[in-house]
């Protein structure tokens, strides 16, 4: 892969937008202004700006410039170890520092630096300071509409899947998420059929239905006796191994999702993420 190279003997040429878009697609080309929310709010506050938004993360407005991101995930972790109502948890407390990449960087180089910090969201700088943001949704986006792929479904997905009973509860469902570093979970009868799908979306809401009062999920017992069947999505968006991989990003945009679930002869075997869309456009040459 092509990274920056300064070569002092020749003149340096500064393009066009227009004319270096012919060239080169950069971060830039896909920044978008972010959603964020102040330090000083309390993760309950965060979770219903995301969950209002439709989201999974939001940047975190702190002092001296400084920013943070705080994700769907980010709270999940929250709800377990901090063992207390959101409402009285500060987001600073949960957020994480904010990865941020040059605005000229190349795409494939911002898929990368997704990867390696393990975040589903990146600051662009400028002169200027931070200029936006780009998403992991952003990026799915860019290769559904920009990249001619003929990679095979079966050399992309990731097989298996992660998954707890139907009996289980929310308590065990996010800690085994969180543990294993998955963004979902397949829920499983004792037939051994998939009978629904959670996500951390399905806690947050969860939690910012339950603690609007001074309940807590997780710091009471409520978040071991409910069941994880409460929250589950019961429709589980499924394609089969056939399928293209520009037309599972486009799935992935029209329904607002993170991943698919795969099947041959109607069994999943594996699910295309997100992020193994990115893996592939991080491998693209510049």
């Amino acid at each position: 892969m092509l990274h920056y190279m300064i070569l002092s003997k020749f003149p340096v040429v500064l393009l066009s937008q227009q004319k270096r878009h012919s060239y080169l697609v950069t971060a830039e080309d896909v920044i978008r202004s972010p959603i964020s929310i102040n330090e000083d709010s309390t993760v309950y506050d965060g979770i219903e700006k995301i969950i209002d938004n439709r989201i999974s993360g939001l940047v975190v407005d702190a002092k001296d410039d400084q920013k943070g991101i705080l994700s769907a995930r980010d709270v999940g972790r929250a709800l377990i170890s901090k063992n207390q109502n959101t409402r009285k948890t500060p987001i600073s407390s949960a957020m994480r520092e904010l990865v941020l990449v040059d605005q000229y960087a190349p795409i494939p180089n911002c898929a990368d630096v997704m990867l390696a910090k393990k975040t589903n969201m990146i600051g662009i700088r400028g002169k200027g300071g931070i200029r936006g943001i780009m998403t992991k949704h952003d990026l799915v986006r860019y290769y559904h509409e920009n990249v001619k792929d003929e990679t095979k479904i079966q050399n992309m997905m990731t097989y298996g899947s992660f998954f707890v009973r139907d009996d289980s509860s929310l308590h065990d469902g996010l800690t085994k998420m969180l543990t294993n570093q998955v963004s979902r979970l397949l829920i499983k009868n004792s037939q051994d059929e998939p009978v629904g799908i959670v996500t951390f979306g399905n806690f947050l809401g969860k939690v910012f239905r339950h603690e609007r009062d001074s309940q807590s999920v997780f710091s009471e017992d409520y978040g071991k006796a409910c069941k994880i069947t409460d929250v589950m999505t019961k429709q589980i968006i499924t394609v089969t191994a056939q399928t293209s991989i520009s037309r599972i990003a486009k799935i992935l945009l029209e329904y607002r999702i993170h991943g698919v679930a795969i099947t041959d002869r109607r069994k999943i075997i594996g699910f295309v993420t997100e992020k193994d869309i990115i893996r592939e456009l991080a491998r693209k040459e510049i």
